[in-house]
């Protein structure tokens, strides 16, 4: 009996070995397709007020929620290279590129040189790459991903850089940069969208033509500039970010060599600059409602991993119990019932706060702990063997 264990333990050690390494080869695989949440200034003092007045006021939990406690949760740092409190170009650049940058550089370093981004790794890979924001698409977070300028301000040659991309979906604000003054403001007689569509692009300019696309590239431009806050779009006429969102799922899921998608919540940031809590409570829960249809995706599909993070914190909102701080005007809100109704501001600018990480799908691990942008970028390259 003896000589007979003997003889069969090298063979479970070496199936044992086998069965581990096959483990590790599967956890290690890349994914293929990966959709990046960005909630623009939503640090977790905004989390907070939101998830307190989803479950008292709406007697529900966030998307985002959910996706913490079934996925992968962690930390970010957002610091540029020349401050301690970045601006939205220099935090995008890094999570784009994986290298830090000055404040209002966009897909540069400090000295200007243009640096490769993740959708630029991606096309070399055959992956499809699109955008989808509520702000202007030449704005400086989704401008990190699509182009390469020392300054945000450079709308017109974002727009321009837009238009040469390889992207297959770029859905926003942002007509005036891509259009002549009789529609736009160009003062160059250029009207890029007719050069989008010589370039494969379908041009929609509402939601009726958003819907009704049927092609494998689109740009989407809904409004001049940033679309309108949540609480104030048009449904008839402005796509929602979940709209905005399942079209951009509908067409970059079509190449069997996966995608990459960036969404971004870019109007939070905007209400926090204003300390006007209804909107930006009201746009957070836009930006979960399409994080919401990004889990259902992510759920049908194993081979997609979904990241929501942000750029950076902005204002710090806060539930308190008194209402001193900043600003000295009263700003009441009955969101948390009573005992606990005051929402404060630390500030009406960003913060050097870090923000949220979290994750679902393969590698979402990597997502763990602390880390700054630039080293999230390395992790979402290394996810998809980038």
């Amino acid at each position: 009996m003896k000589q007979h264990l003997k003889s069969v333990i090298p063979l479970l050690n070496l199936i044992l070995l086998l069965s581990f390494t096959v483990c590790s080869a599967q956890s290690e695989a890349p994914a293929n397709s990966t959709i990046f949440f960005i909630g623009d200034g939503m640090g977790p003092q905004i989390v907070s007020v939101v998830k307190l007045y989803a479950e008292r006021s709406l007697g529900r939990d966030l998307n985002m929620v959910k996706l913490a406690n079934t996925g992968a949760t962690g930390y970010m740092t957002t610091h540029p290279e020349d401050r301690l409190v970045t601006d939205s170009a220099a935090s995008g650049t890094a999570l784009a590129t994986g290298h830090t940058t000055n404040n209002g550089m966009v897909g540069v370093t400090p000295d200007g040189e243009p640096v490769t981004n993740l959708f630029e790794r991606a096309v070399e890979r055959g992956k499809a790459v699109g955008v989808v924001t509520t702000t202007s698409v030449t704005d400086a977070t989704p401008a990190a991903f699509l182009a390469h300028v020392f300054s945000r301000q450079m709308d017109f040659d974002i727009a321009q850089q837009i238009i040469e991309s390889d992207a297959s979906v770029v859905l926003g604000g942002g007509w005036w940069f891509f259009m002549p003054p009789d529609k736009g403001k160009r003062d160059d007689g250029i009207d890029l969208t007719e050069v989008a569509r010589q370039r494969g692009f379908e041009v929609a300019f509402d939601r009726d033509g958003m819907m009704a696309s049927s092609g494998d590239r689109i740009l989407g431009l809904f409004a001049g500039d940033v679309l309108p806050y949540e609480r104030v779009r048009d449904e008839d006429k402005v796509p929602s970010l979940t709209e905005m969102t399942l079209k951009a799922l509908e067409i970059l899921s079509r190449d069997p060599d996966g995608f990459i998608l960036v969404v971004e919540g870019g109007r939070i940031d905007h209400a926090e600059h204003e300390n006007s809590i209804s909107d930006a409570v009201t746009d957070f829960l836009a930006f979960d409602d399409a994080i919401g249809e990004g889990m259902k995706y992510q759920a049908t599909d194993s081979t997609v991993t979904l990241v929501v993070s942000a750029d950076h914190d902005c204002g710090g909102p806060a539930v308190t119990a008194a209402g001193y701080g900043y600003p000295s005007r009263n700003q009441v809100d009955r969101i948390a019932g009573d005992g606990c109704r005051f929402i404060r501001w630390v500030s009406g600018d960003h913060t050097g706060t870090m923000v949220p990480v979290f994750a679902r799908g393969p590698g979402a691990d990597r997502f763990s702990g602390i880390q700054s942008n630039a080293e999230l970028h390395d992790d979402l390259a290394s996810m998809l063997g980038l």
